[in-house]
């Protein structure tokens, strides 16, 4: 699909070829805390032994706690989530799951929108709410001393939320203005329109239209977003990871206190079955008038969940693709090479509970758009045909795992680890594995992945 500041250009077509299944979009371009903890260094974590260090705590509803004290600094991070997020809302009230987590930090029954946030502020802590497709996602941070009051403030936020009609008006106004933004992001546009042309309205890989989404924001009141809050929050689900100077056992006391009669539904699985593939590829323009340039999209479904068993041999194959401009194969020449953009990437769109798309995203001028499509289609093609070489193999297993122990240099960074392999079941010694998982993919095993999930007669 291309999405381009000229009118003649004409309104959306589909052209069809009778190969493969898959999408071109394109679109104009528009314009435009750490906590350290020294004593867990990249050079160091590798020796440690982080199965034997967390403490971990399931409750009877199913809600689970991990700890892992960490003294090194004086801080605490969090991180948590539950099953809430936009697979389960109404397939008629697009955006409900976003509103009700965002409603999460705007008053409760006991403190209003302007004392929850002073009071955090008072701490120097921090606790957000977010969404994806499954799961309203936790992440706080604080001083030691202040973790029993942040999980307090936590434990008050999921448990009894307010949900003041004034507020929930100003969010969606503030929601609805966000939506309407977007819609001058030719980037924006050509994902929307690829994700609508892969997915059907009920797969939660699929982006509603911006009017749809504006509509049905306005549509939603208190009562709405209550009965979702009532019917998908509650424990069932819950994990939360929590890393720094804390003792293990205070931490898993609080956390049954706060969440011990916290059940909620009954079921929170998740079940999404794999797009069907498309007869033949298509092509489809989406005008955005007043932009100068072209974001281009070329991609399809791809059947990659988190727990596939060649889930790592696909992110490898990815990266040496097109994780990076400046130093994959997409970007060496379709930018360096040949100089047509400033930007190109390849992604997996968040593989997890369901199978998501892939994609090659490419900034260029409107002049390059050819150009730009069929030299990335050229290195597409390249790659599937011959496979990875065994140097580049080699820097993305070393740059996978370097970049993941740098990551445990932080208390954030090992409970989001420690949060990860609980949410997608990977073990409890995941984090400690995952080095030997990486350094196990074979260029065979690479190379298959690469057929399987980038296939060139599919984009």
């Amino acid at each position: 699909m291309t999405t381009r500041d000229d009118a003649e250009q004409g309104a959306a077509v589909a052209n069809e070829t009778p190969r493969g299944a898959g999408l071109k979009i394109e679109a104009a371009h528009g314009s435009k805390s750490s906590d350290a903890a020294g004593a867990l260094t990249p050079a160091s974590v590798g020796r440690t032994d982080f199965a034997s260090r967390v403490a971990r705590e399931e409750l009877e509803t199913g809600a689970t706690l991990l700890v892992l004290e960490n003294r090194a600094t004086p801080t605490v991070s969090l991180r948590g989530s539950l099953h809430a997020g936009s697979y389960f809302e109404p397939r008629d009230k697009p955006g409900l799951a976003r509103l009700a987590a965002e409603m999460l930090s705007r008053g409760t029954r006991r403190r209003t929108k302007i004392e929850f946030a002073g009071d955090l502020e008072r701490l120097g802590a921090e606790l957000e709410f977010s969404t994806d497709p499954f799961a309203v996602n936790v992440a706080g941070r604080c001083l030691s001393e202040d973790l029993p009051a942040l999980l307090s403030t936590l434990a008050e936020s999921l448990r009894e939320p307010a949900f003041p009609a004034g507020e929930l008006e100003k969010l969606k106004q503030q929601q609805i203005a966000a939506i309407r933004e977007q819609q001058s992001s030719t980037r924006h546009r050509a994902y929307e329109r690829f994700s609508q042309l892969t997915f059907d309205p009920a797969n939660p890989f699929h982006t509603h239209p911006g009017d749809r989404l504006v509509e049905s924001i306005n549509s939603i009141e208190v009562a709405d977003v209550r009965e979702f809050y009532e019917g998908r929050y509650g424990g069932r689900s819950l994990v939360l990871a929590v890393v720094g100077d804390v003792r293990a056992d205070e931490v898993r006391r609080q956390f049954r206190e706060s969440f011990g009669g916290f059940a909620g539904p009954e079921s929170v699985e998740v079940e999404v079955a794999d797009p069907a593939q498309p007869e033949a590829t298509r092509r489809e323009i989406v005008v955005v008038k007043e932009k100068a340039n072209v974001d281009v999209l070329l991609g399809a479904a791809a059947p990659l969940r988190r727990d596939a068993a060649d889930y790592y041999a696909a992110s490898i194959a990815n990266s040496a693709l097109g994780e990076s401009t400046l130093s994959s194969r997409l970007g060496l020449q379709v930018r360096d090479r040949e100089g047509l953009t400033y930007g190109i990437a390849s992604r997996f769109r968040a593989p997890s509970l369901a199978a998501g798309p892939w994609y090659i995203a490419v900034s260029v001028n409107p002049s390059n758009v050819e150009r730009a499509i069929s030299s990335s289609l050229a290195v597409l093609r390249d790659y599937v045909e011959h496979g990875i070489r065994e140097e580049e193999l080699a820097d993305e297993k070393s740059a996978a795992v370097g970049s993941f122990k740098v990551s445990l240099a932080t208390n954030a960074g090992i409970a989001e680890a420690l949060w990860n392999a609980e949410f997608y079941r990977l073990g409890a010694d995941f984090v400690d594995r995952y080095p030997r998982l990486i350094e196990a993919v074979t260029a065979a095993e690479v190379n298959a992945a690469i057929r399987k999930y980038h296939p060139y007669d599919q984009v």
